[in-house]
């Protein structure tokens, strides 16, 4: 979630309505028709546009539902065949659904959407500080793992797929050192590795972009590294690649120049501990390309061997911003 105060909050919605009236587009409406998903352009200024640095854009969707849980998407998966997804928000809710496409493989639909509550330690949905849920990872046992800010912390969680639906498995120790990130800027990144280690990395302070710290799990507890980004990006994701490679999703936000994002690539040997992580550029979404606040990336590789990347925005449960799922290809 981006922290804005007030004021700026209400200049942001000014700009951000200004800006949709000027392109044609109008935001959802909460009491209008209930519409499950639209598709979206990668470019409404070139709707046959589809090349973006290193991907290749396979169908968009604005996402809703009458549930006024949903929204706030900060973290995703997409299973094996990608059929389905299962999100995190920064409420304290578990998103799930089924995803449509047509012949040529592009994303065109999003459907049977429920939201459930994400469980404390007692069985109680998670509330106040502890429930601002970012990153989520799906270990190869198929547990699932979250990770949180302002109480900052990862939990694990059993196997169902549904997502993390179960309260938290025994706890896992904290990051070494990351009590003293801020409440806003915690713990937003979280990738499952092949090997099942969990790899998360903070956002950062705003004065700090570029360099964040993180962590990797492992049988002696957590092993602490950073990532080197592009300021004024901050990382908010990762996914692993089937070759062990990490793409990152940079975002980054600010009053007159709304939000903009990067996906980076990092090369699997460099991911060890006490290393600083830097990758490889592969797409950055700037206007005209659709923009919002995109939080969250999963990586899906196919059975013809592509690789597709779907990132998704977190709406911050504002009425002007969009919840939007993006799939690319990832080209070789």
């Amino acid at each position: 979630m981006v922290a804005i105060p007030e004021y700026a909050r209400r200049a942001l919605l000014v700009l951000t309505l200004g800006a949709l009236a000027a392109v044609g587009c109008s935001p959802l409406i909460a009491n209008g028709p209930q519409q499950n998903s639209y598709r979206v352009q990668l470019d409404d200024s070139r709707q046959e546009r589809r090349e973006i640095g290193m991907l290749r854009y396979c169908g968009g969707l604005a996402l809703s539902d009458r549930d006024p849980d949903f929204g706030g998407l900060s973290g995703i998966e997409v299973s094996a065949d990608g059929l389905r997804f299962v999100a995190i928000s920064d409420k304290g809710a578990v998103v799930d659904g089924i995803l449509d496409y047509d012949d040529a493989g592009d994303l065109t639909g999003a459907r049977d959407i429920s939201v459930m509550p994400l469980l404390d330690i007692d069985g109680t949905r998670v509330k106040g500080n502890r429930r601002d849920s970012e990153g989520l990872a799906l270990l190869p046992d198929g547990r699932w793992a979250v990770s949180f800010e302002r109480w900052h912390r990862v939990e694990l969680y059993a196997p169902s797929p549904a997502g993390p639906v179960t309260p938290p498995l025994p706890k896992l120790p904290r990051p070494p050192g990351v009590q003293s990130a801020e409440g806003n800027s915690g713990l937003e990144v979280l990738t499952a590795l092949p090997d099942g280690r969990l790899l998360v990395m903070e956002e950062g302070r705003e004065e700090n972009a570029g360099l964040s710290r993180a962590w990797i799990s492992g049988e002696n507890g957590w092993a602490s590294l950073s990532y080197r980004g592009k300021a004024p990006y901050r990382p908010t994701d990762a996914a692993t690649l089937p070759n062990g490679d990490v793409v990152v999703l940079e975002r980054r936000a600010s009053i007159l120049g709304g939000f903009g994002a990067r996906i980076v690539r990092v090369p699997a040997e460099q991911i060890r501990p006490g290393a600083e992580l830097s990758g490889t550029e592969l797409a950055v979404l700037e206007q005209p390309v659709t923009t919002d606040n995109y939080e969250g990336i999963s990586a899906v590789r196919q059975p013809d061997g592509k690789v597709m990347l779907y990132v998704v925005s977190d709406d911050n449960f504002w009425g002007f911003q969009r919840t939007l799922l993006l799939m690319f290809e990832l080209k070789s």
